[in-house]
Formats: structure tokens, C-alpha cells, sequence
């Protein structure tokens, strides 16, 4: 596939575009990759890439869960980042977005006599990430999921229905990285935790406590086959990682083996069905879906329609067993190349090694500069297994919420996915708290 996709590239300079730059290994290999734009984290792996990282105009790793590149479109550093895409989209090349957006939308309408687009255009990207839309269309395919109730402004007297049985969850129609959902324990904690959005709509569903949060990635084709990938017990919500009660902070591949031969197989049903009804509503490429899976069910979360937090890591466990990944496979499949054959799930888990990714945030209370090296190091003196990537440079700001660093150990590091195993937890903690003080590690 590597081979064909070059092939089909040919003289193409290709390009990315997303959060990370370091996102972009996995298609190392690929002779057309010529440059990465990212807000965090310059690329510097491959030498002769062009590597232009955002965070490197202004200073400040931001939360991109809560900053978004559209919202800042006057900004001296958002101009200087649009200018040097432009010039590398100029002449032959394609664009690869980690997620479209009006900004990379508008960068390539200006360049698509010269440069091919390896994503939706943005405003249709838009519709598969409204939640409620998404979640319609599975209940009407009788998928198992989340029992969403949507409830207007007006008749806010209705959630009272939902949280008859317990504590609730409130939720805005767009959200990201866990951003956008209310944990509410009583009714009388209603009206002040409501979500005020621009739909006056929102999303209401009773809170299941004791399920494991499962993820998957997988890839829909132009003749409509859909390939499944790893999945993985999602970690959310850790203390020590994460300030947000649902906030993103990693992935465990090789919990996902406890999961059952029975439970991968409705995972794997369930996320072709919904890769075929976004086939048929114009959707090409890579996507993901999470699970809660409860009482032995994988309850339907939500689409992610674009590449994950999960993707990487995953990535790398398909290059390892010699075999394509996901961002391969969507270069594949927006290029028009012939769909691989489906490999089953519960054969893909069985070959699966222990792996894990862990995404720590800084959780202090305000901006600061802060050694995410100290960190690393510290981690790898617990776990020699350790590797770090989109590591905070040297006197960049880390917004709160903001990415510290990222990194992979082989081994599982969570048994609920709502925890992290004790010496992980433990040296990412103290450095916290440490950092926060402004404490010195080497002190």
C-alpha cells in the first residue's frame, strides 16, 4: 500500500496539517512528505521536512480543546502561519488535515488548482460532528448506545425525568477531548449547570458508572468497505493527567484484549455499520468511534470524524506488525486506491502486544512555563519502556489544559480506564504538584 500510494502521489508534495507534528511519523516513509504544520510540537524526526509549529510564533502551548485557529484569524502569528502554507501548498502537492476546518478549507480553495485535498471540505465535516444528527441515525440503525434525550431551553422540567434513577450528564452538541459535558448529581443543580448554546438544545443521558470506555479507528473506502483497527480501553478523566472529569488523557491496546471474543464482535458490527451509513452520506477516509461498554454491551458514544488522539499510537502498532495503518489507509482512500481486505477484529486483539499511550496535561491553575524534559526523564527512570514525543520545548507557555507531553510504555497502565497504574501515577503527580509549586525536579 505504501508503494501504491506513492505511486499515485507522484509528484506531489504532501502536507501536513493538525495538532501535532508529531502525528506525522507514521508516514514517514512516504518519499512526497515535505512539511508539517502543527499547534504544538515541531516535527524534526526526518530530517528535510519543513516543520512550522504555531506555538513557536506565539510562545504558548494552548488547549486546543477550548482555542481554535478560526477564532484567532487577525493574529499576527495566525497570518505568518497561513502565509508559509500557502507557499507550501503552492506548485504541486496535497494537503492532509488532521481535522478539516474553515481555515485549512479556505487555504486550499486558494491553491486547488495546484494542490490536491486529502479531507472534507469543512462545512461538511461540520454536519458528521453534530452528536445528535450522528446519534439519530444510529438509533434508527438499532445500534446499541448512550439513551440521549434532547431537550430545548424552555422545557429544561423534562431532564428531571432522566435523573429520577440517579446522577446525569448534560452535553453540548459539538464537543471534543471530553470538553462540553456536566456531570449534575441532583436535579436541584439543573438550571445553574445548563449548557447555554446558540441551538438551545441539549443533550441529556442518565450517568452509567462501572463501564469501560472503549475506542476504535478505522477507515471507510470508496467502494464503501470499511477496514477496523485496534481498539483500545480509553483513559478519561485521570487526576493526575487531566483537570476535566471526561478529559482525554490516553489510550490502553493491550487492556482491549480483556474485553472478550463476544464484545469485539459487536465493536466491530457496530463500527462497520456506522463506516457504511457515512459512506453513504459522503464521508471517505479514517473516523473512530467510542464505546462504553456496560454489563458486557459496547454502548455506542459518538463518531469522531477525522484522525485521534488514539491514531498514533495505533499507527504504530500496524507499522510494527508490518502492516497499514490508519493514516496510510486514508491517504489510500482519498487517492482511490482498491480497499484491503477486512482483517477480523478478535484476531487483530489476539495479535495485539501490551501498549499504551498516555497524554499528560499541565493541571495547574494558570499559564506557565514549565520542564516537560524533567518529566520525561522521570518517567523513564520508572519505566525504561518509555518513549516521549510533543514534548513542551524550552520556554514555551503551557496554557492550563494545555499538552505537557505524550508518550508510550509496553506495558497496560489502567484497569478501568478511569485510573493509571500507581508508578506512573505517582511520578506524573509529584511533578504536578512540584511544577505547580515551582519547585524545581532536579532541586
Amino acid at each position: 500500500m505504501l508503494a501504491e500510494v506513492e505511486r499515485r502521489l507522484g509528484d506531489r508534495r504532501l502536507v501536513w496539517a493538525g495538532i501535532r507534528g508529531d502525528d506525522i511519523e507514521p508516514l514517514s516513509d512516504l518519499s512526497q512528505l515535505s512539511a508539517s504544520f502543527s499547534i504544538a510540537g515541531n516535527y524534526s524526526n526526518r530530517g528535510g521536512v519543513q516543520s512550522v509549529a504555531y506555538e513557536d510564533l506565539t510562545g504558548v502551548r494552548v488547549d486546543p480543546e477550548i482555542w481554535d485557529i478560526d477564532d484567532q484569524l487577525r493574529e499576527p502569528a495566525t497570518n505568518e502561519f497561513r502565509h508559509s502554507l500557502l507557499r507550501a501548498l503552492s506548485a504541486d502537492s496535497a494537503l492532509l488535515p488532521y481535522r478539516p476546518s474553515p481555515f485549512l478549507s479556505s487555504i486550499h480553495f486558494a491553491r486547488q488548482d495546484d494542490s490536491l485535498n486529502l479531507g472534507l471540505f469543512s462545512a461538511q465535516a461540520s454536519a458528521f460532528e453534530h452528536k445528535p444528527w450522528v446519534e439519530s441515525a444510529v438509533r434508527a440503525m438499532g445500534l446499541p448506545r448512550i439513551p440521549w434525550t434532547y431537550v430545548a431551553d424552555e422545557e429544561q422540567l423534562k431532564a428531571r425525568e432522566v435523573s429520577r434513577h440517579g446522577s446525569f450528564v448534560l452535553r453540548r452538541s459539538r464537543t471534543s477531548g471530553g470538553q462540553g459535558f456536566v456531570h449534575v448529581d441532583s436535579p436541584d443543580q439543573l438550571a445553574a449547570a445548563w449548557p447555554k448554546v446558540d441551538e438551545a438544545f441539549v443533550s441529556v443521558a442518565p450517568f452509567i458508572g462501572g463501564g469501560v470506555p472503549v475506542n476504535v479507528g478505522a477507515t471507510v473506502w470508496q467502494d464503501g468497505t470499511v477496514t477496523v483497527h485496534h481498539p483500545s480501553v480509553q483513559l478519561i478523566g485521570v487526576d493526575s493527567c487531566v483537570t476535566r472529569e471526561f478529559g482525554y488523557c490516553g489510550n490502553d491496546f493491550g487492556r482491549a484484549r480483556d474485553l472478550g471474543d463476544e464484545v469485539l464482535d459487536q465493536i466491530e458490527a457496530s463500527t462497520r455499520a456506522i463506516g457504511v451509513w457515512l459512506h453513504r452520506h459522503g464521508y471517505l477516509g479514517t473516523f473512530g468511534v467510542d464505546y462504553l461498554v456496560h454489563e458486557g454491551l459496547p454502548l455506542f458514544t459518538e463518531v469522531n470524524p477525522r484522525f485521534q488522539g488514539s491514531t498514533h499510537a495505533s499507527c504504530r502498532l500496524s507499522i510494527e506488525a508490518g502492516e497499514a495503518c490508519l493514516m496510510l489507509e486514508h491517504v489510500a482512500a482519498w487517492l482511490g486506491a482498491p480497499s484491503p481486505e477486512p482483517r477480523p477484529l478478535r484476531e487483530l486483539v489476539a495479535a495485539m502486544p501490551d501498549f499504551a499511550n498516555v497524554v499528560v496535561h499541565w493541571t495547574g491553575p494558570g499559564a506557565q512555563v514549565t520542564d516537560a524534559f524533567a518529566l520525561t526523564d522521570l518517567l523513564r527512570e520508572t519505566d525504561d519502556t518509555v518513549r516521549s514525543d510533543v514534548v513542551t520545548p524550552t520556554g514555551i507557555v503551557n496554557d492550563p489544559g494545555s499538552a505537557v507531553a505524550r508518550f508510550t510504555v509496553r506495558r497496560r497502565v489502567t484497569d478501568s480506564g478511569f485510573d493509571l497504574t500507581a508508578p506512573l501515577d505517582a511520578v506524573i503527580s509529584g511533578w504536578q504538584s512540584r511544577t505547580a509549586e515551582g519547585v524545581g525536579v532536579g532541586d
